[in-house]
C-alpha cells in the first residue's frame, strides 16, 4: 500500500505541478515495483494519468492558466499522428525506439535551459495570462504543425506526451510556463480518455484494487502540485521542468542502449 499511495502522490505532483512526467512514472511503478503485466500497466497508467489531469486541470482553470481551444487544437491533431506512428513503430526495434526517445527528451531539455538561461526571470502578468495564443490566422501554422509533430512523437515512442506538450507550448506557441502546463492537461486528458476507449476490453480485468487507491493519490498529489506550482519561480518551474527531462533521459538511455550493444 505505500509503494500505491507514494506512487500515486508522485505522479499526481509531477503531472499539478510540471504538466507531464506522469505516465513516465506510472507505467514503471505498475510494472517493476506493484506486478502488473505491461498491458494492464499501460491502461491502468491511462486511468491514473487521466484522473492526475482532471483533478490538476480543476486546479489550473481557478487559477485561469489553461488555453481549452489550444488543448483541444492539440488532442484531435495528436490522435492522427498518433495513429500513423503506432504503424512506424511497429516497424522498428523497442530498443531503438526507446534510445531515440532519450536523445529527443535531452534536446528539448537542453533547449529550455539555453532558453532560461538567457532572458530574466519575471513574474507572470495578467497580459499573459489572458492573450489568447494566436493573434492572426498565420499563427494557427506553427499550432498545426507542432500539434501534429507531438502527436505523432507520443504515438512513436508510447508516452503520454506531457513531456513533449509543456516544452512544444513554450517554445514553439508562445506560451508561458504556467498556461503551458495547465493547458498540457487538457491535451493528456483527451489522450487518455481516447486512448481508453481503444482499450475497453481491457477494463473488466485490470486490478481495480491496485489502479483504484493509484489514482485517487494522484488526484490528491496533482491539487498539491498545482498549488506548489503556481507559488514557484517561472524560471526555476522550467528549469525544474528541463532537470525532470534529463534524468527521465539518462534512465531511459541506461534501459535502452545496452541491448543495442549487447
Amino acid at each position: 500500500m505505500f509503494t500505491i499511495v507514494a506512487g500515486g502522490i508522485l505522479v499526481g505532483l509531477l503531472m499539478g505541478a510540471l504538466g507531464g512526467g506522469g505516465a513516465i512514472m506510472a507505467v514503471p511503478l505498475l510494472t517493476f515495483s506493484l506486478g502488473l503485466p505491461p498491458e494492464h500497466a499501460t491502461v491502468g497508467s491511462l486511468v491514473i494519468v487521466g484522473a492526475g489531469a482532471a483533478s490538476g486541470l480543476v486546479a489550473h482553470v481557478r487559477r485561469r492558466n489553461p488555453r481549452p481551444l489550444v488543448g483541444l487544437v492539440f488532442g484531435a491533431l495528436g490522435i492522427g499522428g498518433s495513429a500513423l506512428a503506432t504503424r512506424l513503430s511497429r516497424l522498428l526495434d523497442g530498443s531503438v525506439l526507446l534510445t531515440l526517445f532519450s536523445v529527443l527528451l535531452l534536446v528539448v531539455a537542453v533547449v529550455m535551459i539555453r532558453k532560461e538561461t538567457r532572458r530574466h526571470s519575471a513574474p507572470l502578468s495578467e497580459t499573459e495570462r489572458r492573450t489568447p495564443v494566436w493573434s492572426s490566422p498565420r499563427s494557427w501554422v506553427p499550432l498545426v504543425l507542432t500539434a501534429t509533430a507531438v502527436g505523432f512523437l507520443t504515438g512513436l515512442f508510447g508516452v503520454g506526451g506531457g513531456f513533449i506538450i509543456v516544452p512544444a507550448l513554450t517554445l514553439v506557441v508562445g506560451l508561458g510556463i504556467r498556461p503551458a502546463i495547465g493547458t498540457s492537461l487538457v491535451v493528456i486528458l483527451v489522450n487518455s480518455v481516447t486512448t481508453l476507449a481503444l482499450h475497453a476490453a481491457v477494463l473488466p480485468h485490470l486490478e481495480w484494487e491496485v489502479v483504484t487507491p493509484f489514482a485517487l493519490t494522484a488526484v490528491v498529489g496533482s491539487v498539491l502540485g498545482t498549488a506548489v506550482g503556481s507559488r514557484m519561480n517561472t524560471r526555476l518551474l522550467s528549469l525544474g521542468f528541463a532537470g525532470l527531462l534529463v534524468l527521465s533521459a539518462g534512465y531511459t538511455a541506461l534501459q535502452s542502449v545496452p541491448p543495442l550493444l549487447g
